[in-house]
């Protein structure tokens, strides 16, 4: 299954690689994604600690469903980084 048009930015036919719009470079898009998905994961591991206050607070439901939704989104966007960065090295190696 080819996910590639999933991709922020991706304007491309089926047949590109996702490295191959910027000539083999990655797009800054997704690595600006990449970056800010890092910091949310890091961020999220981070502040772990304060669900118990923050469920006492808001309610245990609410707190959850924003910490999954938080850690998906970052997760889809570091995700997305990692995948172009293999492919581009792949494309290097070659």
């Amino acid at each position: 299954m080819d996910h590639d048009s999933d991709l922020p930015g991706a304007s491309r036919t089926s047949s590109e690689s996702p490295t191959e719009k910027g000539g083999g470079s990655v797009p800054a898009v997704t690595m600006v994604l990449f970056l800010i998905g890092c910091a949310v994961l890091v961020a999220a591991a981070a502040l772990i600690t304060e669900l118990p206050g923050w469920a006492d607070r808001w309610g245990q439901i609410p707190v959850f469903l924003v910490f999954f939704l938080v850690m998906a989104i970052g997760g889809q966007w570091f995700w997305t980084g990692v995948d172009v960065l293999i492919a581009a090295f792949r494309r290097q190696g070659r």
